[in-house]
């Protein structure tokens, strides 16, 4: 068996034949090895048996609108992840990709079952002084630069989510909007670097409510019960107390979105009970989230409409491709890619098959890499059939993503610098082409990293005027 280790043996062009030969029994095979060659083996373009050629992409803008944000679908417990932050704020001034409001359902759960409240005896009397829910905060994506403030309501969640079913970016709580259980107003520009004081003890930056008197009554009065109340075991008190629902104010008119680590979410009971020696004392203790019975999930909502991307959307796609393309990360806006030119391609072997986007920017005099954070980082690319499933091209899980690439990217030209994301999708269209595939879409949308709904990037469409369109380029050798 030769090794990758052993070419270093051979000259150029036993390099060649043997790697040529090597693809052609496995693309007789039926493609079912990887086929794609180190770079420094891709063979010289000598016009005589290899060529390189660009060929024009049909790209055209969609909407994205499925990410799992809570529960479980197909083995992914995404409610347990421990780097998954939720989003929760209001843009509410992007004139390009329109309006964004993110909320989320979180729930939590005494340290035990037969919870009670520390007492130094029975008999003893016991004061609640207040109960806090701490979320600690973890980055903000958006105008952070202007001293524009968002308030946060927190109401009881009606209705039970299990974490054994799949929550979506779409997903909506259902919610006792009569009874405000708390509020508390954020400024972003600042709220980073605050440091609440809880005791004489300086914590991260987290939201702190403080909770409304009828919730504590009426904890108390479920704990008080014993093993007739809800703090009797964590099947009782789900049931009695589905959740919080976090959520921006109506009012909001912000232009930032915050990252919270709700896996973390504690809810703090202050109290005092007196001591049967004489005097009182002072404690607390702590519900928490847990992954092993509680669910959390994430509410993303977009509303493009008035928005200069609305007019690229709609429900029939434009034939001759869009100019401009919208490209959010999930859940958001994507885009559509078809190549219509390899439909009629003689069988080849694709040593090098690269797609490149250019970004737009500013846009419509629109400095988005200023105002909202700044392009996608990375957008990622996956492979979607005419009923809409869609799957990660194969070259992540061979090759990695570093392989793929999809970062964000400075080219020049005559000057001027221009933002690129290019993709390496070789045995995707190795694929396409020897099986013939009149069906294949692919699909770019920003990467998710974890912070659901942030980046966005504009660019350039294949009905473009300008000569940066979007284009496959491809190094092929001819089958004779």
């Amino acid at each position: 068996m030769i090794q990758f280790k052993d070419f270093k043996q051979m000259n150029k062009s036993s390099i060649y034949g043997l790697v040529v030969s090597t693809i052609l029994f496995f693309m007789m095979s039926g493609c079912k090895e990887n086929t794609i060659l180190p770079p420094d083996l891709v063979p010289t373009i000598d016009n005589i048996n290899t060529f390189d050629s660009t060929f024009s992409l049909l790209t055209n803008n969609i909407v994205q609108d499925s990410l799992l944000t809570g529960g479980v679908l197909n083995g992914a417990r995404v409610s347990s992840s421990t780097t998954f932050y939720h989003a929760l704020g209001s843009i509410s001034g992007d004139a390009v990709f329109g309006k964004t409001n993110a909320s989320f359902h979180v729930e939590v759960l005494p340290a035990t079952t037969n919870f009670q409240f520390k007492t130094d005896s029975t008999g003893t009397t016991r004061t609640i002084d207040s109960i806090v829910l701490s979320i600690p905060f973890v980055s903000s994506w958006g105008d952070t630069t202007n001293n524009v403030s968002q308030t946060f309501n927190v109401y009881r969640s009606i209705k039970t989510f299990s974490r054994d079913s799949a929550q979506y970016d779409f997903t909506r709580d259902s919610a006792d909007f009569t009874h405000l259980i708390a509020s508390q107003t954020v400024n972003f520009t600042t709220f980073k670097t605050d440091s609440p004081l809880v005791g004489t003890v300086k914590q991260q930056p987290q939201l702190r409510f403080k909770l409304a008197s009828w919730f504590s009554d009426s904890l108390q009065t479920q704990v008080d019960l014993g093993a007739n109340g809800a703090a009797a075991d964590f099947s009782k008190f789900l049931t009695w107390w589905k959740g919080f629902y976090i959520t921006p104010a109506d009012s909001n008119s912000g232009s930032t979105i915050g990252y919270f680590n709700n896996y973390k979410t504690r809810l703090i009971i202050y109290y005092r009970y007196t001591k049967t020696t004489g005097g009182e004392d002072t404690t607390s203790s702590v519900f928490s989230f847990d992954p092993n019975y509680c669910n959390r999930f994430n509410t993303i909502i977009r509303r493009r409409s008035g928005s200069i991307a609305a007019n690229f959307v709609g429900s029939i796609l434009n034939p001759l491709g869009d100019s401009v393309l919208f490209a959010q990360g999930e859940p958001g806006l994507a885009a559509q890619i078809r190549i219509p030119t390899l439909k009629n391609f003689p069988n080849s072997i694709i040593n090098k098959a690269e797609l490149t986007f250019t970004a737009i920017s500013p846009f419509e005099s629109w400095s988005d890499t200023i105002q909202y954070g700044g392009l996608n980082p990375r957008l990622q690319i996956l492979k979607t059939d005419t009923a809409g499933n869609d799957l990660f091209v194969e070259e992540y899980s061979t090759f990695g993503s570093g392989f793929v690439d999809g970062k964000r990217s400075t080219y020049s030209e005559a000057g001027i610098n221009y933002t690129q994301y290019k993709f390496v999708i070789t045995n995707t269209i190795q694929k396409i082409i020897s099986q013939n595939d009149t069906t294949f879409r692919l699909k770019i949308m920003g990467t998710n990293i974890g912070l659901p709904g942030a980046y966005r990037s504009v660019l350039r469409g294949s009905n473009s005027s300008n000569n940066l369109v979007p284009k496959l380029y491809m190094i092929y050798t001819k089958i004779k």
